[in-house]
């Protein structure tokens, strides 16, 4: 990598500021518009990575604009139909909505897809999808319940099996639908600077929902989101030895 990443630094900076007035402040009103732009500095800071490391900057934003128009029309069809998340709305809280959906939560999908790719290491396609898969769905155990609290969306009929009120089905979408998504990508390398960076997004996004999870009281969500900070540090450690 001979130049560094721009746009992480802008991720950084945005991060601190959001969590110091999201955690112990309020966000005003004349800055509604951060939360958009957080995911967007969120994906595209990954996105600029890998293009770095691996300078495969075509076919990465091919399958990365891929992913964005596939699971922005599928949230679609969940919010019309149920399927196959759960019954939900969004509200205009991560930017305006397109038949029913921010356009944001597109690249949301790419920003979490590529961190948790990069903290898989099968060398085999099909073994990391299932590692993908699960890494995702560890972010989203976090995410999920938080962004109800934040006004985010709505959930409506969970079902008798649910996870703070939020349908076993959503969870287990966004394993299949991020498995299945990770295929688009090729193995990348990881460097051992690539693979730390990327471990400190992933639990940088952990830490700041845990700790809105604690200011709403939510003392176990907090709590998983230690344990799974602790896991992507294991799994990096663990990485790092074994090549």
């Amino acid at each position: 990598m001979k130049r560094k990443p721009i746009l992480l630094p802008v991720f950084l900076a945005w991060y601190t500021i959001g969590v110091i007035l999201q955690v112990f402040f309020t966000v005003p009103d004349v800055l509604a518009f951060s939360k958009p732009l957080f995911l967007i500095f969120y994906s595209f800071s990954l996105v600029e990575l890998i293009w770095l490391y691996e300078k495969k900057g075509r076919h990465l934003i091919v399958a990365s604009a891929i992913v964005a128009i596939v699971t922005f029309f599928i949230e679609v069809l969940s919010v019309e139909t149920g399927f196959p998340f759960g019954e939900y709305d969004y509200t205009t809280v991560l930017g305006p909505l397109v038949f029913g959906v921010p356009f944001t939560i597109a690249l949301a999908w790419v920003g979490v897809l590529l961190n948790s790719l990069l903290l898989s290491s099968q060398k085999n396609r099909w073994r990391r999808a299932v590692e993908t898969g699960f890494w995702i769905v560890v972010i989203d155990l976090i995410l999920d319940p938080v962004a109800i609290f934040e006004s985010f969306w709505t959930w409506y009929n969970p079902g008798t099996v649910h996870y703070f009120n939020i349908p076993i089905t959503n969870f287990i979408s966004w394993f299949i639908i991020g498995a299945v998504l990770s295929l688009l990508f090729p193995l990348y390398q990881r460097p051992k600077m690539l693979k730390r960076t990327n471990a400190f997004i992933y639990q940088l996004m952990l830490l700041m929902f845990g700790l809105l999870a604690l200011k709403h009281g939510e003392i176990i969500i907090f709590s998983l989101s230690l344990l799974f900070i602790l896991m992507a540090e294991g799994k990096y450690r663990y990485d790092c030895r074994q090549s």
